[in-house]
């Protein structure tokens, strides 16, 4: 019988086992890194999908509304209403003629208006006002401050129909007060002093801007057009929107009716 030797089992050596274990960390944190970087990714595609849905129902509502304005002599269809703070001007809110079938006289009533406004005590609110119980005329067209009130008082009140069109509109600060980025604005051609001149006969009734060229020698079409534009954030508290200011998306809209006017 030969004897033979056994070999012994050779176990890892200390400098194997910390070879793998370093290998096995790098792993380790490799894999939580990419877990961490697809959780980020998955993230930041929310809130990029969800400021998209804000801003495409902003936009289609908006628009939609305008481009159904009813538009006269004594008022342009379409009127934005600014809210100032020192030298700063914020146009925040706009009203639209919208009257459901014909209008009740040549300037709207209340009932017959569509308000897209920012509450003003919540800046990142954007809201759709109508109130079809108020038969009263609307303020004058250069009356800022009635305007100003009404909205308020349209918010506050119980018959008025108010849909929270998007609660993410980013507020920056004025002084210790929030302000909303969203800014309308709209120009109307030709204008008022232009048109108010040709008809006093001190320039020519056909020299005048008319839109897209429409006019007669009593008679032409007016534009009047509405740019708004807005910056969106993923979230509705205010207190993080200096934070999230870089964030922050910009989007831009805007829409335009036509109406004719006489000499």
């Amino acid at each position: 019988m030969t004897n033979g030797t056994l070999n012994p089992k050779r176990g890892l050596s200390l400098a194997e086992l910390l070879v793998a274990s370093a290998v096995m960390g790098i792993i380790c944190l490799s894999f939580g890194t990419l877990a961490m970087s697809v959780q980020m990714a998955n993230e930041y595609s929310q809130e990029k999908n969800l400021v998209g849905q804000h801003a495409r129902v902003i936009l289609q509502r908006v628009e939609r509304t305008m481009q159904g304005a009813h538009a006269t002599d004594s008022f342009p269809g379409i009127l934005p209403i600014t809210y100032y703070y020192s030298s700063y001007d914020f146009p925040q809110a706009i009203a639209v003629w919208d009257p459901d079938g014909s209008p009740m006289a040549n300037y709207p009533q209340v009932d017959e208006l569509v308000i897209f406004a920012v509450d003003p005590d919540n800046p990142n609110r954007f809201l759709e006002i109508r109130n079809e119980s108020d038969t009263s005329t609307a303020p004058g067209l250069t009356d800022e401050t009635a305007w100003r009130t009404l909205i308020a008082n349209l918010i506050d009140s119980s018959d008025s129909e108010i849909v929270e069109i998007s609660d993410l509109i980013r507020a920056g600060k004025a002084g210790a007060n929030y302000y909303s980025t969203l800014r309308f604005q709209t120009r109307v051609v030709p204008s008022d002093a232009e048109i108010a001149a040709a008809r006093a006969g001190s320039v020519d009734w056909e020299d005048l801007n008319w839109a897209t060229s429409i006019y007669s020698s009593k008679a032409g079409v007016r534009q009047v057009w509405c740019h708004f534009e807005w910056q969106l954030v993923p979230s509705s508290n205010i207190d993080e929107h200096g934070r999230l200011q870089e964030q922050a998306v910009p989007f831009f809209g805007s829409s335009a009716i036509y109406y004719q006017v006489t000499k």
